[in-house]
């Protein structure tokens, strides 16, 4: 009898699952934009949000998987943009940023149609020198008009898939470091 219990007592002692404290999904995402926010290598990255989703467009986080390791935590989730303007509006906004101030200057109008037809001609002007790279330009400006066409202020846009980071705990909260992912999908940003 003896023995049982000291058999139990040392398997109880391996068992780590009962104190180990996972983060909730909402503690996860005020990390993940933290890292997003505070990271200069994001700098080009936020501007694209701010194309996109307008000037209070905010990323969400879905998380996926949390796995713990041994201290820290790799999260899995996907992110998506939460729009504050409409679609035709993001893509008029990205459009010309695409377009050299001279070449958009000699549009026939200012409008998204104009814009689309210009990138499209280039797209097949592209194509005839490097056939990939009008391809790849064709197929994102197909891509993001099928995503921001008819989304609305309030609309949530997927951008990635299958992302992974790496979350610690620090005394004010959780500390997030983006992890390379092999599987990453994107979903609603240029190519």
């Amino acid at each position: 009898m003896l023995g049982l219990v000291a058999a139990a007592a040392l398997l109880a002692g391996c068992e780590r699952g009962g104190d180990i404290r996972y983060p909730d999904d909402a503690a996860i995402a005020q990390a993940l934009r933290q890292n997003f926010t505070d990271d200069p290598d994001n700098a080009r990255a936020r501007e694209l949000i701010q194309t996109l989703g307008g000037a209070e467009g905010q990323l969400d986080y879905q998380v996926r998987r949390v796995i713990w390791r041994q201290g820290s935590f790799e999260v899995h989730y996907d992110a998506s943009l939460r729009m504050a303007q409409g679609g035709e509006q993001s893509l008029q906004r990205l459009y010309a940023t695409m377009i050299p101030k001279e070449e958009a200057a000699k549009l026939p109008d200012p409008g998204l149609k104009a814009q689309e037809d210009w990138l499209n001609a280039q797209a097949d002007a592209l194509a005839r020198s490097d056939a990939a790279q009008g391809q790849s330009l064709k197929a994102s400006l197909e891509n993001l008009g099928r995503c921001y066409r008819q989304a609305k202020a309030g609309d949530t846009v997927p951008l990635m898939e299958g992302l992974h980071a790496l979350l610690s705990p620090t005394r004010d909260g959780l500390y997030a470091e983006r992890l390379q992912a092999p599987g990453v999908q994107l979903k609603c940003l240029p190519l």
